[in-house]
């Protein structure tokens, strides 16, 4: 009788203490639970989390985990298993809306939407001119052309046929002229010498 009394009671013992753990995860499931600081932006975010009592905390952007500042990332060593980390919007992300979700090694979890707003503003008016810049150095002087080729040598032409011959101008009549009379002068001269010489 005592044997089954105290079978009894182990079992209703076991099974409150069965009861209390599983009630006791099941509310930390029902209470995980983040949140973001800022909501929306382009850098970094603060997130803040209750609720997770599974050790190590795991950071998921849409499904990529993330890198969190402190690494790693544990929940605070109280009863409400909170936690705060930083982590950086990943570069080259487009505007629009992402989930992030935190996670747990026991599977307490919780996830929220971050919006990532255009960094580029609108553009700002138009500078003056700058002053212009010096000038460069002057460029090579070009090569010369080779010189071109010698043209082909023109056919001579053929020899003119003689003119006709001129009349003899005067002075050409009178040097003949005088040359007779200078024969006749000198032929009377030989004939005086001659007679003077047969004579004498």
């Amino acid at each position: 009788m005592k044997r089954l009394s105290l079978l009894v009671v182990l079992t209703l013992l076991l099974t409150s203490i069965l009861v209390g753990v599983i009630a006791d995860q099941a509310y930390s499931q029902a209470r995980a639970s983040i949140t973001l600081t800022p909501e929306s932006g382009s850098s970094a975010i603060i997130i803040s989390g209750t609720g997770f009592f599974g050790g190590e905390i795991f950071i998921y952007w849409e499904d990529e985990q993330v890198p969190t500042v402190p690494s790693p990332l544990y929940s605070r060593d109280t009863q409400d298993g909170s936690f705060a980390a930083i982590i950086i919007v990943p570069p080259d992300t487009a505007p629009g809306e992402y989930v992030i979700t935190a996670v747990d090694q026991e599977g307490f979890n919780d996830d929220t939407v971050f919006t990532v707003v255009a960094v580029t503003g609108p553009p700002g008016p138009q500078g003056e001119p700058g002053p212009a810049g010096p000038a460069g150095p002057q460029g090579p002087v070009g090569s010369s052309g080779e010189p071109g080729p010698i043209g082909p040598t023109g056919v001579q032409g053929l020899p003119g046929e003689p003119g006709p011959q001129g009349d003899p101008g005067p002075g050409a009549g009178m040097s003949i002229v005088a040359i007779i009379l200078a024969l006749i002068a000198l032929g009377l001269t030989l004939f005086g010498k001659i007679k003077k010489w047969i004579v004498g």
